[in-house]
């Protein structure tokens, strides 16, 4: 169903709300009913008789039932006045046909037009079953309770055939026109929903976080009861919730669809799957649909990139959707320009993890280690330890077993070295055979120690030297580094594998201080 869209405020008076309700007739519209009923009592004044008082008062009810379905300008009220304006028109048409003779006016297919209006004008069906019940009333009660030679018996069977005319006339036009209408609405929904696409997408990448803002966009615009997002796991071998809007991410986060559920055949068979029966059979999982509320309908979109599905898109609603409806439609229109933001956010952040790192050893590279020792510099909360590491003799290693052998081993240094690390240290490759230890949350003893520990963990019998310098306030990253290098070069200069902690001299001489190692 489409009936549960709401724009958002900017939308206005023509939100979807607005537009589902039927907006009360104009004056414009009753012109034709009104020159035809017009021209109807106009001729009941030629070839008959006609009670004066009788056909004033007709046309008093006339004026009033016109007026009062005219001046009507909210719908609410608009559609019973319109229903209340159409019986007192059938009570306008009886008095004058009375007056002018009963049947024998010849009036009485006039009674048709507030059927038609009605039909065409009111949506709620049960105002038609009440103005034909009026039409009823208007050939049957004089028949009844006058009579005679105005309303003789042999007009029953007239009676009946009128009324059943006019109630086929009424529903299918009524029918019709609410098909109309309906097609006109679903059209007006999927229009602004699409401007809310055509303006949420450029949003989307330029989001720092676009899977989730992708997903709170789909929920805004479709009027989703929950959104969320299954992607496959490192392994590619089952597909995990990513991000969702309905469970917090802390519950849905990392937990599996099902092997066999819906979303596990849209993302095999790279098609949609809507679900609206049996749900707990079918949807990818059961704890997270019952977490949502148990929506009734939930759709699987796979998301494309060419022919590969890359993640499947789920968004639940409270109703039944169709797959014909504007919010399908707008989902999988959706999908697929979330697939290319998801798909442009990897690719700059595997350029950027690749830039930022060294490929032999998949430590961070010299860039990455400039910026973050600035970062660590710039926020001046603590001191900070920075290690230059230096494998000893690495030039007669690559030559005796050659360079196969040397970047074998600088892999397998990175590795040990990695596994002694804790969240916060950083690692870089910052030169051929030359490492840097960045330590924010290590003071010069601990730092000391760990890099003692990186010293015993090198592999294949190799050694290394460290020079070790601390920040003090002010200091510069290339300050910092050279003292961090002056003491490596003592290092190696006092015999190799060892560490030297660079120490601070101030001179005597007021603020410019002379440091050395």
């Amino acid at each position: 169903m489409v009936s549960s869209l709401e724009p958002r405020a900017r939308s206005g008076p023509t939100g979807a709300r607005q537009v589902a309700a039927a907006a009360p007739p104009r004056a414009g519209g009753l012109a034709p009913f009104a020159l035809t009923a017009l021209a109807a009592w106009v001729s009941m004044l030629f070839g008959t008789r006609v009670s004066g008082s009788e056909y004033a008062a007709s046309l008093a009810l006339l004026a009033l039932s016109w007026t009062g379905v005219a001046t009507v300008n909210d719908e609410r009220h608009g559609q019973c006045r319109t229903v209340a304006g159409a019986l007192a028109f059938l009570a306008a048409l009886g008095l004058a046909r009375n007056a002018t003779g009963g049947t024998a006016a010849a009036v009485s297919v006039v009674a048709l037009l507030p059927v038609l209006y009605i039909a065409l004008h009111v949506r709620d069906r049960r105002g038609l079953w009440l103005v034909l019940a009026g039409l009823a009333a208007f050939y049957l009660v004089p028949l009844l309770l006058i009579g005679g030679r105005g309303y003789p018996a042999s007009d029953y069977r007239t009676a009946l055939l009128m009324a059943a005319i006019s109630a086929i006339a009424g529903l299918v036009t009524h029918g019709l026109v609410g098909d109309v209408r309906a097609r006109a609405e679903q059209a007006q929904r999927r229009e602004l929903m699409l401007a809310r696409v055509s303006e949420t997408i450029p949003e989307l990448y330029l989001s720092a976080d676009p899977r989730h803002e992708a997903c709170l966009a789909v929920r805004d615009i479709t009027q989703a009861q929950g959104v969320g997002l299954y992607e496959p796991d490192a392994t590619g071998s089952r597909l995990i919730m990513t991000r969702t809007t309905g469970t917090p991410d802390t519950v849905a986060a990392g937990l599996p669809a099902r092997v066999g559920s819906a979303a596990d055949t849209a993302m095999r068979t790279r098609h949609p799957q809507l679900i609206r029966d049996n749900l707990a059979e079918h949807v990818g999982n059961v704890e997270l649909w019952r977490a949502d509320g148990c929506p009734a309908s939930v759709l699987y979109q796979p998301l494309l990139k060419g022919d590969e599905a890359v993640g499947v898109l789920v968004v639940s609603w409270s109703d039944r959707a169709t797959m014909t409806g504007p919010r399908v439609a707008v989902a999988a229109l959706l999908a697929h320009e979330i697939a290319a933001v998801i798909d442009r956010v990897d690719v700059i952040d595997r350029l950027t993890d690749e830039a930022l790192t060294d490929p032999l050893t998949g430590l961070a590279n010299r860039r990455a280690w400039d910026v973050a020792l600035d970062d660590a510099l710039a926020e001046g909360h603590r001191p900070v330890t920075v290690a230059i590491m230096d494998l000893d003799h690495f030039k007669a290693f690559n030559d005796r077993r050659g360079h196969p052998a040397g970047d074998d081993l600088l892999r397998a240094t990175a590795a040990a070295w990695r596994a002694q690390l804790r969240a916060g240290d950083l690692l870089a490759r910052i030169g051929g055979e030359e490492f840097g230890l960045l330590l924010s949350s290590r003071d010069a003893s601990g730092a000391r120690g760990l890099v003692a520990r990186l010293m015993a963990a090198v592999p294949s019998g190799q050694t290394c030297s460290v020079g070790l310098a601390t920040s003090v306030p002010g200091d510069a990253p290339q300050q910092l580094l050279e003292r961090a290098d002056a003491a490596l070069y003592d290092a190696k200069a006092s015999g190799r594998n060892r560490v030297v902690l660079a120490q601070l001299e101030v001179a005597a001489d007021g603020p410019n201080a002379r440091r050395r190692a």
